[in-house]
């Protein structure tokens, strides 16, 4: 009995002892097998078996996926650049409002939502004819549109970089915009290069379907305020027929008509967070 004790702690021990920790590391992939010394602010600091000897050595913790302890218990590394914990204190939605659209005869307000740092979702709708109408065109309708953000990240990267706001920044966003108006437009009959006959005013219901790859760039302002300015080229699909006077026109303010197609605005917003924030109250 005494024997059989004394062998079940002995294997005990040795159990003990070849416990080891790993890390598993991103560049280049691979897992390290040693013992977890101490974990700092941007380095792990680790120790293992080197030539026959216990040395010490150190991993940027953004070079980790997770470390797994010798008891089973995993730690999981966010990426400074990319960890949401990094941006508790960002806003991560903002109401804009489209600021030379009145101009044109439309107004146009979008929400957008951050999903993690580097990307996001907006949603836009826009009102014809809630605006000053400065065309010979006489339109009402409504817009739907909805994109999905891709903000540039750093061409290289260095310890604890990231974004300076998780909404800032230039961006990419593929697009897609549905429109319905009604539009009084000017017809005339038409051969080869000349118009001839006299213009005939008509009502037209128009549907537009908008295709588009849009840029820019947005800049945010005390974690409240932003500018987002940007351009976009794509295809229209639309139920309207080119022979109109008002063609072109209205294919240049409300992208209908099927051809190729292009759009530029400059929105204002405002940013706020999903709830209060609590306040940290700092004894005196």
């Amino acid at each position: 009995m005494k024997k059989l004790l004394f062998l079940s702690l002995i294997m005990f021990a040795c159990l003990s002892l070849s416990a080891q920790d790993l890390i598993v590391r991103k560049n280049p992939k691979a897992e390290i097998t040693c013992k977890i010394v101490e974990i700092g602010e941007d380095l792990v600091y680790y120790s293992a078996n080197l030539g026959g000897e216990e040395r010490r050595f150190s991993i940027d913790k953004n070079n980790i996926v997770y470390i797994k302890f010798a008891n089973g218990e995993v730690l999981k590394m966010e990426d400074s650049m990319f960890g949401q914990n990094h941006y508790q204190d960002n806003t991560k939605n903002a109401i804009k409002f489209n600021f030379f659209a009145p101009i044109m005869g439309f107004s146009e307000f979008e929400y957008e939502r951050s999903i993690k740092p580097g990307q996001s979702w907006t949603a836009a709708m826009g009102i014809v004819g809630l605006g000053f109408n400065t065309t010979n065109i006489d339109a009402i309708g409504i817009s739907l549109s909805g994109g999905y953000r891709f903000y540039r990240s750093p061409d290289y990267y260095v310890r604890k970089m990231r974004y300076a706001h998780i909404l800032k920044g230039s961006y990419v966003m593929p697009k897609i915009k549905f429109s319905l108006i009604n539009a009084e437009l000017e017809y005339s009959d038409y051969l080869g290069y000349y118009y001839y006959g006299s213009p005939v005013r008509e009502d037209k219901n128009i549907a537009t379907l908008n295709l588009m790859i849009t840029g820019g760039k947005q800049w945010v302002f005390a974690n409240r305020f932003l500018i987002d300015f940007n351009v976009g080229f794509g295809y229209s699909f639309s139920n309207l027929k080119e022979d109109a006077y008002d063609y072109y026109e209205l294919g240049l303010i409300y992208g209908a008509g099927t051809h190729f197609t292009y759009s530029s605005s400059l929105k204002i917003g405002y940013l706020f967070h999903d709830k209060k924030q609590p306040k940290v109250v700092i004894p005196q």
